[in-house]
């Protein structure tokens, strides 16, 4: 029997500045994060919450996301309109993180921006649910 899932209720990053990644994520996601402290942050986006925290254990210097370890690739997000995108341009363009634009994905046959987090995470913002 395969599971019903409905949804992503939340996803926690292990950040290195939880002080700079909860800016950064604010901006983007255009909400404000629950009162927390230099440990931990958690901002909702309706029914998903996004949670920022220090590594549980002592962090390696000068550690940075890389996609080519265990774990992680990405995370990639469905907005509803290509209006949201091109805002989403604009917002990174204040944040001074590189993007690419509004490209088309050939395989997903959709509409994206992708950039990377303060921690070179790389999100994606599509047009559109997954169709599978």
């Amino acid at each position: 029997m395969a599971l019903q899932i409905r949804g992503v209720r939340h996803i926690t990053l292990t950040v290195s500045d939880v002080a700079r990644s909860t800016a950064f994520y604010e901006k983007v996601f255009g909400v404000r994060a629950f009162p927390g402290d230099h440990h931990a942050r958690c901002m909702s986006y309706g029914s998903f919450l996004l949670g920022l925290q220090l590594p549980p254990k002592r962090g390696f210097p000068n550690d940075r996301f890389d996609e080519n370890r265990l774990g992680l690739d990405h995370l990639a997000f469905a907005v509803e309109s290509r209006q949201q995108l091109e805002d989403l341009v604009r917002v990174l363009a204040e944040l001074g993180a590189p993007t690419a634009g509004i490209e088309f994905d050939p395989d997903g046959q959709g509409e994206y921006v992708c950039f990377r987090d303060p921690d070179n995470v790389q999100v994606e913002f599509y047009v559109g649910d997954y169709e599978g």
